[in-house]
């Protein structure tokens, strides 16, 4: 059996790539039920799956083609089934027809949830300069 922080991370890097596929529900599926979620946009709390689902499809639409790279990370362990993963992501873009690319902080909480990893908190917020 995989080892906590190796689950933790797989489960974010199975976000990662369903961000890179623009695959809504793969993206989705990542999540908790339940999850709270901070996007780099949001200006509200979303707490549930389909929030999470607005949020990445108006940033697919917007900003296609999307890609999302893990940068440093740290897993830290809080139980046999939980962790929380913190680091920097890097963005690349879309905006006006042009490549963009965006280093952010991250922050998500992950628990096992019915048997399965999921994310159940979620903050992203940009580098500043």
């Amino acid at each position: 059996m995989a080892d906590t922080k190796d689950s933790a991370l797989a489960v974010v890097n199975a976000w990662v790539a369903a961000v890179n596929r623009q695959d809504l529900d793969g993206i989705v599926g990542n999540f908790a039920g339940d999850a709270s979620f901070f996007g780099t946009n949001t200006k509200t709390l979303i707490s549930d799956a389909q929030g999470v689902r607005q949020y990445f499809a108006k940033v697919i639409q917007a900003y296609a083609p999307v890609m999302v790279e893990l940068g440093q990370v740290t897993v830290t362990q809080l139980s046999a089934d939980s962790a929380v993963i913190t680091g920097f992501d890097r963005w690349k873009v879309t905006v006006n027809g042009s490549p963009v690319d965006a280093v952010g902080r991250i922050s998500m909480a992950v628990a096992v949830r019915n048997g399965q990893w999921r994310i159940v908190s979620f903050h992203r917020s940009i580098m500043p300069n």
